[in-house]
């Protein structure tokens, strides 16, 4: 098996995405799939949020580099840590954003816990300091467009603006108040897909698809065995692109059992394609990836 990037599609994805909402589109890399940026890094000219590109911006707590560009923190131990990178004062990170909670209850802080954070930030630097919501992640609660507007009276005083993330606001109608700096976007920018939303005009290209080949053929229980187990990929959670008489049995850690009604069109060595779900990422990170 292997994985197959498409990077023309994810390339107009994002650029479809940005016609949909009036302020800049910024992009996630999360560590499982970063290395699709080298290949689409000479098309683009976005905001970067990553863990080991450079001059991206640390998405996640407590492990930014001199590399980043910015960090997030959720206390003033983050903040005073990437002030002081490597013990020199005043040569480290200048760019935090604080998670906000907004329905999501995640790492988020409430209104008046990130304003304290921001105003500490500024009482000892002139660091860049910034909001960051997060939703449609974990479940479709996310912050209505009176609430995002409270939330930024709250912390305007203290903070320059607030990113919002991630692929969901795209399926939003409403227009993104000039406060937010941009929308973060992965999902997108890799299946075309926005969570929590059906609204299939706004649909892009699918940019990743996983390619087994069929190993082994059996008439008398109609199933096919494909070279793709549990230790690369979860195929029970992706979607057959390629056929819809294949129904998925089990995995081992190496191979996959499918149920099929006419196992006498396949031979072995056909090629079977997936595609994945944005969870699957994680694993397929291992695998073998070809770009096209």
């Amino acid at each position: 098996m292997k994985v197959v990037v498409y990077t023309k599609n994810i390339i107009e994805n994002i650029e479809k995405a940005q016609s949909f909402i009036n302020v800049p589109i910024s992009l996630m890399f999360k560590d499982f799939y970063e290395d699709i940026y080298g290949h689409i890094a000479d098309k683009i000219n976005n905001k970067i949020f990553g863990l080991h590109l450079k001059d991206s911006i640390c998405y996640s707590i407590g492990k930014a580099t001199k590399d980043n560009s910015g960090a997030v923190v959720t206390s003033f131990t983050d903040v005073w840590q990437y002030l002081n990178i490597n013990g020199i004062a005043c040569q480290g990170i200048h760019n935090f954003y604080i998670p906000i909670n907004a329905c999501d209850d995640r790492e988020g802080l409430s209104c008046y816990e990130a304003s304290k954070l921001a105003n500490e930030i500024r009482m000892i630097s002139s660091s860049h300091i910034y909001g960051l919501i997060t939703s449609g992640c974990l479940n479709e609660n996310h912050p209505s467009e009176k609430e995002l507007y409270r939330i930024w009276k709250s912390l305007r005083d203290n903070i320059e603006s607030i990113s919002l993330g991630g692929s969901f606001w795209l399926g939003q109608e409403t227009k993104i108040p000039e406060f937010i700096s941009d929308v973060r976007i992965g999902e997108y920018m890799l299946f075309g897909t926005i969570p929590y939303c059906d609204y299939e005009v706004r649909k892009g290209l699918n940019g990743i698809e996983i390619e087994t080949r069929v190993i082994g053929i059996y008439p008398e229980r109609n199933q096919l065995i494909l070279d793709c187990g549990y230790s690369m990929v979860d195929l029970d959670k992706c979607q057959i692109s390629d056929c819809t008489n294949l129904k998925f049995v089990d995995s081992s850690s190496e191979y996959s059992i499918m149920e099929c009604d006419h196992v006498s069109d396949y031979c072995i060595g056909d090629v079977v394609t997936f595609v994945p779900n944005y969870k699957s990422l994680v694993k397929l990170r291992y695998a073998e990836h070809e770009y096209r």
